[in-house]
């Protein structure tokens, strides 16, 4: 019995559940942002699909990550590697990655052929990303252009399954998410300082210190908050949209700048992602019920 517990709950911790919801919901946003160009919203077979392909490949990535960092991560108390994969061996990590690889393309297929390349090829590129051999993490711009072509793919892909094509607009609204995703990996990449340069991983943290890495990490917030708000003068959606993510930087420059003056040390930023998550998560719903708001409910309800 504790060893399917042990099971259970390294199934559940392999596909870092907080993480994938966080990542899903790009999906879901240019899936409404679909919704809210287009005035409509159809929920068939292709959406399902769709979204179970997107939920397959987060776990596939993110399990797979696990299962290639693993020793690595042991290191790392705050992850608490050992006590949420206790009792299994680190194997099963790897089966979980290739069962999640398999559906990943079960289901893409159902959707489109194009994208199920797509999907394929990132997840060999997030492989080779963490693979202890190639370790594609310690290059200086290779992890951030990971980042800028699968955040926007996640958006741009739930754009299609609305319509079954992306609009331009969709495009430069998916672009945000590519922003704000390499802020928060820069910012990761500071919480893993100590394990990093123990281990030999020149990271950008490890090469620049982790209080520069973290100001660097603020300044792609900036971008990322100010290009949503550019883009809403651009029509993509309305202006009250675009101030969505102004209150939540300045609240993370006000937080930061304190820490910075005062006493700033590479576990601040662990705290810090936590704080500005709870933020992003607050004003992306408000985004959210805008775009809602602005389909057409007769249609959407059809």
């Amino acid at each position: 019995m504790n060893k399917i517990i042990n099971y259970v709950r390294s199934f559940f911790y392999a596909i870092r559940p907080f993480e994938n919801f966080q990542h899903f919901l790009m999906g879901v946003a240019g899936f409404l942002y679909m919704g809210f160009y287009t005035q409509r919203i159809e929920l068939g077979s292709r959406t399902i699909w769709g979204f179970l392909a997107l939920f397959s490949f987060l776990s596939q990535v993110l399990s797979y990550n696990n299962y290639a960092t693993f020793d690595k991560d042991l290191k790392d108390k705050e992850k608490k590697f050992d006590e949420k994969f206790k009792g299994i061996n680190i194997n099963f990590l790897f089966w979980v990655s290739f069962l999640f690889f398999l559906l990943t393309i079960a289901f893409a297929l159902k959707v489109n052929y194009t994208f199920t390349i797509v999907f394929i090829l990132l997840m060999l590129g997030w492989a080779l990303y963490t693979h202890p051999i190639v370790m594609l993490k310690k290059g200086r711009f290779v992890p951030y252009i990971l980042d800028m072509l699968t955040m926007p793919f996640l958006s741009m892909f739930g754009s299609y399954l609305v319509a079954g094509f992306i609009s331009i607009e969709a495009v430069f609204f998916s672009l945000f998410f590519g922003f704000m995703e390499i802020a928060g990996h820069i910012n990761h990449m500071t919480m893993d300082y100590e394990v990093d340069k123990e281990t030999g991983v020149k990271t950008i943290s490890v090469r620049l210190g982790p209080r520069m890495t973290f100001i660097i990490s603020l300044l792609f917030f900036c971008v990322s908050s100010f290009y949503f708000l550019s883009i809403s003068f651009l029509g993509v959606f309305p202006f009250y949209a675009g101030i969505a993510y102004l209150p939540g930087l300045i609240l993370q420059l006000i937080v930061a700048f304190r820490i910075l003056k005062n006493n700033f040390d590479y576990n601040f930023p662990r705290k810090f992602r936590t704080m500005y998550r709870i933020v992003y998560l607050i004003e992306s719903a408000y985004v959210a019920v805008i775009l809602i708001l602005g389909i057409d409910i007769a249609v959407f309800l059809k």
